[in-house]
């Protein structure tokens, strides 16, 4: 009978052990998917235009113009990107076309259009 619960509470123990384990290769000892991100944040307006939806951004540049009330053309070194920003991302900041800013937020792919970028947050420089 002691054979059978020696058996029993390993086995209970070598299951639980391996339905807690996510994808290792050994070298994260807390266990979890280690490797390349599919989910790296975009950091240029070339990188957005051909990122996939809802990916990540944070880019830095410049707003050069209002295209709508929450519209706006953006613009870095490498191209420019129509951008919709929510009312909180301000922050209670004014910003100028003059000022450069780093957007936070994420790609608006659709069929037929040019991506955008859905801003959640703005820091001023």
């Amino acid at each position: 009978m002691k054979t059978l619960k020696l058996l029993t509470l390993t086995s209970l123990l070598a299951i639980s052990s391996v339905a807690s384990a996510g994808f290792n290769d050994n070298t994260n000892p807390k266990g979890g998917f280690v490797g390349t991100s599919q989910t790296a944040t975009i950091t240029t307006v070339a990188q957005a235009l051909k990122a996939r939806d809802n990916a990540q951004v944070q880019i830095t540049g410049k707003i050069i113009r209002q295209l709508g009330d929450d519209d706006f053309l953006f613009q870095d070194s490498t191209g420019q990107i129509k951008i919709d920003v929510e009312d909180e991302a301000w922050q209670g900041q004014n910003v100028t076309q003059n000022d450069t800013i780093t957007i936070y937020g994420k790609v608006d792919k659709e069929s037929f259009k040019a991506n955008e970028i859905e801003v959640y947050r703005i820091q001023k420089h």
